[in-house]
């Protein structure tokens, strides 16, 4: 873990300076990845230890997605440069579409984790069932976040056809992600 160590404290040392990247949506994106990869590797025990092929699917699909938010994270850094790391500090209305954009997605492949955490956690080998939990709390955690980040920049937006298509849309993904992460956690929880 010492190397791990390294690029992880200069990962939050970059978190914790002055510079206004990286920020809390690629903190959101990273944790959301963090999440997947928990989950992801009950996949890999149940099927090594079990002989038990139903999560080799799930195990791949949360691999793209552990790999589709980190991308994001980046993204997210580079829409909070164009942003606010000029010298005017002023977004067009391009660039709060953007700002939406980029946590909204973030939260959209949050919760595509959350549901595969459903069957995850259903029929995961118990032994390590605690670590899909684990994820799935992360990963409700960054989705949380992430539609905080939305929300809060949704009320920068001129564009209130776009505001109200958003609004919908994150209500949408705020039920379905209740009712995945409630159902992910009750499986873990059964005995």
């Amino acid at each position: 873990m010492n190397s791990n160590r390294q690029a992880l404290d200069r990962f939050l040392s970059e978190i914790a300076s002055e510079s206004v990247t990286p920020a809390g949506g690629t903190a959101t994106a990273v944790v959301g990845a963090v999440g997947a990869s928990l989950c992801e590797m009950v996949c890999i025990h149940t099927v090594e230890a079990d002989g038990a092929t139903e999560l080799v699917d799930a195990r791949e699909a949360l691999r793209e997605q552990r790999g589709h938010l980190l991308d994001l994270a980046e993204a997210d850094a580079s829409v909070v440069d164009d942003l606010f790391g000029g010298a005017d500090g002023q977004p067009d209305e391009s660039g709060i579409k953007r700002s939406i954009g980029v946590p909204l997605t973030i939260a959209e492949s949050c919760l595509t984790v959350l549901e595969l955490a459903v069957d995850v956690t259903a029929t995961g080998n118990r032994t390590a069932v605690a670590d899909a939990a684990t994820g799935v709390m992360l990963t409700h955690a960054a989705f949380r976040a992430a539609l905080f980040t939305v929300q809060s920049n949704l009320s920068q937006s001129a564009d209130p056809a776009f505001v109200a298509d958003i609004e919908r849309r994150v209500a949408e993904l705020e039920d379905r992600a209740d009712e995945a992460y409630d159902r992910a956690v009750r499986h873990a929880q059964r005995e």
